[in-house]
């Protein structure tokens, strides 16, 4: 077996295994100011279909769902009440990326610091790759395509850009 092959191994089993995880830290990023700004339930969902499990933590609600598809390990998001202020509504929405691109770079760094197995060095090198793909994909202003499990959705970049060009108007 090639050793191209043996990453390549490496690099679907952790997007399958740990996809789910970088997703719960975005969306937790999310949810970290969504419960200091509002004042109602904050909701963190992980998949796409029927719920597993609920876990509640005060005004926190972490949905655990099944995926439709292996390749759906992706998904997730945040609910919250929509408060007046831009600026808090802004933050709430940036903090996803942020804590995407906080969590690569910290993969990243752990990689420089750190000597590791191979096998390690493998399963960070891939956490940071997906982390900051997480980050790219979240933050740049998108609609999300019809192939997409964010069919008919915007990334938060796009919300970001709709809110700017809203304080714009007055």
């Amino acid at each position: 077996m090639s050793v191209s092959f043996i990453n390549f191994i490496i690099y679907t089993l952790v997007y399958i295994i740990f996809m789910p995880v970088l997703v719960f830290i975005h969306e937790f990023g999310h949810a970290i100011p969504a419960l200091i700004f509002t004042k109602g339930e904050v909701s963190i969902n992980i998949g796409n279909s029927n719920q597993i499990k609920q876990i509640k933590f005060n005004r926190l609600s972490i949905n655990i769902n099944r995926y439709r598809s292996i390749m759906d390990v992706s998904y997730g998001y945040v609910n919250w009440k929509p408060i007046d202020s831009k600026l808090k509504s802004i933050i709430m929405i940036a903090s996803g990326p942020i804590v995407s691109l906080c969590t690569s770079i910290a993969f990243y760094l752990i990689l420089d610091r750190i000597e590791l197995y191979y096998l390690m060095i493998k399963i960070f090198n891939a956490l940071s790759l997906f982390s900051i793909c997480q980050f790219i994909s979240t933050a740049l202003p998108i609609k999300y395509s019809d192939n997409s499990p964010y069919k008919g959705f915007t990334s938060d970049g796009y919300k970001i850009l709709q809110y700017l060009k809203a304080n714009n108007e007055y």
